[in-house]
């Protein structure tokens, strides 16, 4: 399951092409989120290792969490949006507005992998739960 996680991961990244933005490379900084994930998903799959249905759940969140996230994008910066940017701006590059969005996105995808960690919401600290372990 972790392998198809990656692969997911890796066929999104390498489909797209970013550019510079404010002079902050925006792709550098996607991958550097990207490799927190990953690291953040091992941790969580170390901590569980020896708790298999907690191990499938975790993983079919995350592969339903890539699918959420890659809909958001189709549906807030649908394909002749990104047509519509290129052809006002003169550049074949991937829509940096896409890009913020994917980086939000994922910001708060690492925030919810660190709750597995270091606790759920304070608000929630008595529930019995994976993120309370």
């Amino acid at each position: 399951m972790k392998n198809i996680l990656l692969t997911l991961i890796i066929l999104i990244v390498n489909s797209c092409r970013f550019e510079k933005n404010n002079e902050v490379d925006v792709c550098a900084t996607f991958d550097k989120i990207d490799a927190k994930i990953v690291a953040l998903m091992d941790e969580i799959q170390v901590k569980h290792k020896g708790d298999r249905p907690f191990l499938d759940a975790f993983n079919m969140e995350q592969v339903y969490w890539v699918q959420y996230r890659d809909r958001r994008l189709r549906a807030i910066y649908p394909k002749k949006w990104d047509q519509h940017y290129r052809k006002n701006n003169g550049k074949e590059v991937f829509n940096p507005c896409k890009c913020q969005e994917l980086l939000r996105l994922s910001e708060r995808r690492i925030e919810d992998l660190q709750m597995y960690l270091i606790g759920g919401p304070a608000d929630q600290q008595d529930c019995p739960s994976k993120l309370n372990e």
